[in-house]
């Protein structure tokens, strides 16, 4: 670009516009609660600013080395060909011969979420239509329609509602910018695809509680659609969170990759259902609003308006108007799909390519030349020394770059695995925990020091929970993870006190560790920020209950419950506490209130009951576990143990006698508890 001007970028609304934006989000991360992290970003999303710069690059490229058609289409031949790669894997998963990676049922091919695979399939699929309407073999054209449909079905089965609403969106655009500006038979076909996909979702409204659709499990998803449904009510309490935290910097935002933060302070208690931390606000323009403020998403608007002018601009210049209305239909799928979802790599990665090709198209449409007549723009030779000394630094440049933005993420996000193996056990028990080795594993990805180190932190502490929950890891190895992961801990909520997530853990740490004082201070630090996450109340209430502060234990779950009376893990925890405390009739009052019964089937109160000494209501509680999990040895047995407390040998013997009937296995053990019941030794 810099010696040839051929290779020169030709300006254009679009680039203008695609320029702005970056600028905008570069000021945003430099304001950014935390430039740090705005700038990187993390494993998972990749969408800092430096990912987004790679995309304006990518953009620029795109834009300024594709000269000629056939440029185009080897790059989006390419592209196609990976799509039906994709669809072909995620047909081997709807076949069984692939897993599938969320969930049972919503295929995800390599992506690892439905709702990549099927914006990436919708932007392919309008890129299949383009070629179908550009060529004129009849053969070609009807491979490519089977493909469209084939991909069609790819989409359809990874249930993405969003996509699809999106889609048929786009379709109609297709359909009436084509009505519009075409005739003849084109225009028919075209009110044909309009009619089409405006009477789908006519007709699925009235047949969406017939057995047909009930039958379906793709089918009822997009029929539980309304809003009483639970992912619709909790979309909007996430918008509004977005728009209170905007509302706090509405010019340029928080800056990008910090809507964790913004969703623990401005938390309702009410999303209690959905994951506990949110990192995006499943919907791009409230996601910009809050990154990057009005500027940055008027920004990330004016890109959509510019592509929009540029079509309009080639319908005046006498384009087909099927082919300009693919990509408007492209444009307002993906645009309508934005409004349910967040973005991510797949989708950005097709975005810019398909506005790098518009800008391609315009230009050439304007008929301008990269080399003026002139003379001016010819090519200059670069001197022999000048340019030694510009390759040699441009080299060590690239290296350094590589190996300290790529390799060593690279490692660090591998000692995330490598910990994965060592300290989990396998599924066939052919691999045992090493929690020395795990340690180090991630105490090695640590020190690499980038941007990766918060990430491992928090997998450390995760870990850290599991091992301590395990029964056969030795007491030695536990206070190793564990004393490893509040160190790391401590040092992350120091260097990043934004950090809502690092007190959750590190107050779960402590209380681990029982240092009770430092996990009420700390979860009274989170609480400062998220006065309605109930998990928060709860960290708090275990500590003071370990602390022996039974009755501020108690007022702590009081307040957990009050904020969400009809959140089940809430009512359980007070109710649990409450008869703890000495407050049976309390406890025993909510669970009559909100379950029916002051008798629930729940392990916890085995405890609580017997803490208290009530073994009547003990013995009720495993009456009512037992009549739900009649199939497990280990409750029955401990039944029979409540009975036998009680004096009630008879029952005790005979869930003895129902256990060994389950479980031949148990035949001898049972049969010598019954002996020692008879005899009058049992539990001595």
């Amino acid at each position: 670009m810099l010696t040839d001007p051929k290779y020169r970028l030709k300006p254009s609304l679009v680039v203008y516009t695609v320029t702005a934006f970056i600028l905008v989000l570069f000021l945003s991360t430099i304001f950014s609660l935390s430039p740090l992290r705005s700038f990187w970003s993390n494993f998972e999303r990749m969408e800092g600013f430096w990912g987004h710069w790679h995309y304006f690059i990518y953009f620029l490229m795109l834009a300024s080395v594709f000269k000629e058609e056939a440029d185009w289409r080897r790059f989006f031949f390419v592209s196609l060909g990976a799509s039906v790669a994709m669809s072909f894997y995620s047909l081997f998963q709807l076949l069984g011969i692939l897993d599938i990676h969320q969930g049972d049922d919503r295929i995800d091919a390599t992506m690892g979420n439905a709702t990549y695979l099927a914006i990436y399939l919708v932007f392919h699929i309008f890129l299949f239509l383009f070629f179908f309407l550009k060529t004129k073999n009849i053969w070609l054209r009807l491979g490519i329609l089977l493909l469209i449909l084939f991909e069609l079905f790819i989409v359809y089965k990874t249930a993405t509602r969003g996509a699809m609403l999106g889609f048929l969106a786009g379709m109609m655009a297709l359909g009436a910018v084509s009505a519009v500006w075409s005739k003849g038979l084109v225009r028919k076909l075209s009110l044909a695809v309009l009619a089409v996909a405006i009477v789908i979702p006519i007709v699925f409204v009235f047949v969406k509680d017939s057995s047909f659709v009930r039958n379906s499990d793709v089918l009822t998803r997009f029929a539980s659609i309304s809003f009483n449904e639970t992912t619709t009510q909790s979309r909007f309490l996430i918008w509004n969170i977005a728009y209170q935290a905007w509302q706090e910097r509405p010019v340029l935002g928080w800056g990008p990759e910090n809507f964790v933060y913004l969703f623990s302070k401005y938390y309702d208690a009410k999303l209690w259902k959905q994951d506990p931390w949110f990192d995006r606000a499943h919907n791009v323009f409230f996601d910009w609003l809050t990154a990057a403020g009005i500027i940055g998403l008027a920004a990330y608007l004016s890109i959509f308006a510019a592509l929009g002018v540029i079509l309009f601009r080639l319908l005046r210049r006498q384009h087909p108007p099927a082919l300009v209305g693919v990509f408007g239909g492209l444009l307002v799928a993906y645009f309508i799909n934005n409004i349910f979802v967040f973005d991510n790599f797949t989708s950005y990665i097709l975005f810019f390519a398909v506005a790098a090709w518009l800008h391609w198209r315009w230009i050439l449409t304007r008929g301008e030349t990269a080399v003026s007549d002139n003379g001016s723009s010819e090519i200059k030779p670069v001197p022999f020394a000048p340019k030694c000394i510009i390759t040699g630094v441009v080299f060590i440049l690239v290296l350094f770059s590589v190996y300290s933005f790529n390799i060593k993420p690279i490692l660090a996000s591998r000692s995330i695995i490598d910990a994965l193996g060592l300290l989990t056990y396998s599924r066939d028990g052919s691999r045992v925990r090493d929690v020395s080795l795990g340690v180090e594993a991630l105490a090695k990805g640590i020190r690499r020091n980038t941007f990766g180190t918060a990430e491992i932190r928090e997998q450390l502490a995760q870990y850290s929970e599991k091992v301590n929950q395990d029964p056969v890891t030795s007491d030695e190895d536990k206070e190793k993870i564990n004393r490893f992961a509040v160190d790391q801990m401590k040092l992350q909520k120091e260097n990043f006190p934004y950090d809502v997530r690092a007190k959750a853990f590190l107050s779960t740490l402590y209380g681990t560790a029982g240092d009770h004082a430092n996990a009420i201070l700390t979860a009274k630090e989170g609480l400062a920020v998220s006065s309605q996450r109930q998990q928060f109340y709860f960290i708090l209430a275990e500590a003071y209950f370990r602390a022996g502060e039974e009755s501020l234990a108690l007022d702590a779950a009081r307040q957990a419950y009050e904020l969400a009376p009809d959140y089940p893990d809430a009512i359980h925890n007070y109710a649990m506490l409450a008869i703890f405390s000495g407050r049976p009739e309390l406890g025993e009052g909510l669970l009559k209130k909100h379950f029916g019964s002051e008798i629930v089937p729940e392990l916890k109160y085995i405890n609580a009951y017997a803490a208290i000494g009530d073994f009547k209501k003990l013995l009720l509680v495993w009456e009512k576990i037992v009549a739900q999990n009649p199939a497990n040895l280990q409750y029955r047995v401990s039944l029979a143990s409540a009975y036998a407390q009680l004096g009630q040998n008879q029952k005790a013997i005979a869930e003895l006698e129902k256990a060994i009937e389950i479980t031949p296995q148990f035949k001898a053990q049972g049969e010598a508890l019954i002996g020692q019941i008879k005899e009058g030794r049992f539990g001595r």
